[in-house]
């Protein structure tokens, strides 16, 4: 698919949301929400916010303008939208907002992302988040293959000594070498593997040096989520460089484990609760506490968000939901074909199990994060049963 294609799939999914809820217009003003609908452009500055420095407007009758300042429209055009076909809002940046703007050129119901302009429509925006073409699901591919590279890469480089944060320097390089963007970067030496669960790499501050750097002496954790194009990848790996608890091996293959479970049952027509069910299970299956699930998130969908959204006990959302094609049908002209992509990412004290794969539209699932270099763990033995599912072990080194 060329990304002319992709657009018009995604604008055509709006479309149909749009005429759903009887609304005349949306202005999506969120970085994750306009990638979504352009199919991975960009409309962010400051990269650690949720809104960009402009944003985009799309009709129920399928016109798409982008709404921004004089700052915005020449990089925008040039670089981002011109190809798509967009037309242009423009207004003077100390004069006006996108939703000053939309509200005085549209009548009618209008919605935003951001609550900026109407009713706030972010939540329901969700399945469209998740939802990917075939030319994004091949993208997916390419972003995992570069993701697995730079990780490798990574834990090639790590040696006893170094410190969390020189590690996670060493991760952001790599992904930028491979033009990808590291939104998360985590990174968790020894002891802090089994404390926190969302361990930021320790490093020194300027003023306040109430927080020591911590070496890396046994083993590490590298958490990294790689963001390109929109679309994100989420990948955990582990290097041991000394000793290491004995109990540490069998619980990263329980771990594993754990996790090649969710994934097996991550099929079209099945919840995302029902995924949680198997997860629950599982951790008691395989020896761990059967609340040890309470001490972090399980993850979830992917896509244009690091998780579009998170599974819990008992959530209805649907996996690949074929009903968004057939309504968008009217506005395309034929039904598309839509997959989905998942991190599931199941963890206990001291370990954690992470892959990104994508669920195909028929109903395949092919892991886009796969490091090959790596050692793998022998799933079928921990499960005693075969399985596709394929995880990687822990370096040594």
């Amino acid at each position: 698919m060329t990304d002319k294609q992709i657009f018009n799939v995604r604008i055509g999914l709006i479309r149909a949301f749009l005429w759903e809820r009887k609304c005349d217009g949306i202005l999506l003003n969120r970085c994750d929400n306009f990638a979504m609908a352009t199919g991975g452009r960009r409309n962010y500055i400051y990269t650690y916010g949720d809104l960009g420095a402009n944003g985009l407007f799309v009709s129920k009758e399928g016109r798409v303008f982008f709404v921004g300042n004089n700052i915005e429209v020449t990089r925008q055009m040039a670089e981002e939208l011109g190809s798509l076909g967009c037309d242009v809002l423009e207004f003077t940046w100390f004069q006006d907002t996108p939703a000053g703007a939309v509200r005085k050129r549209f009548p009618g119901t209008l919605v935003s992302d951001d609550g900026s302009l109407g009713a706030n429509v972010n939540d329901a925006l969700t399945p469209l988040r998740a939802l990917l073409t075939e030319g994004e699901l091949e993208k997916y591919r390419r972003l995992g293959a570069l993701a697995a590279d730079a990780m490798s890469s990574t834990l090639d480089a790590i040696r006893a000594g170094m410190t969390e944060h020189e590690i996670a320097a060493t991760l952001i390089s790599e992904g930028a070498k491979r033009r990808c963007h590291i939104p998360v970067t985590l990174v968790a030496a020894d002891k802090r593997i089994a404390q926190f669960r969302h361990p930021l790499p320790t490093q020194e501050r300027l003023l306040n040096r109430g927080l020591q750097e911590r070496a890396v002496l046994g083993y590490v954790m590298v958490v990294g989520c790689f963001l390109r194009e929109g679309l994100v990848v989420s990948i955990t790996r582990f290097k041991q460089v000394g000793p290491i608890a004995a109990d540490v091996p069998s619980a990263m293959e329980r771990i594993a484990a754990v996790d090649a479970t969710m994934q097996e049952a991550t099929c079209p027509g099945r919840t995302m609760g029902d995924v949680f069910t198997a997860c629950q299970k599982a951790y008691a299956e395989f020896g761990f506490r059967p609340d040890e699930w309470h001490n972090h998130h399980q993850g979830g969908s992917t896509g244009y968000a690091g998780r579009t959204c998170k599974a819990v006990p008992n959530y209805p959302f649907p996996i690949l939901d074929r009903s968004w094609a057939h309504r968008a049908k009217e506005f395309l002209g034929e039904e598309v074909e839509l997959g989905m992509a998942f991190a599931w990412n199941p963890s206990a004290p001291g370990v954690k199990s992470e892959d990104t794969f994508v669920l195909l539209p028929d109903g395949r699932r092919e892991i886009v994060t796969l490091t090959p270099a790596l050692p793998t763990i022998d799933l079928e033995r921990v499960l005693g049963r075969p399985t596709e599912v394929v995880k990687a072990g822990m370096v040594a080194g």
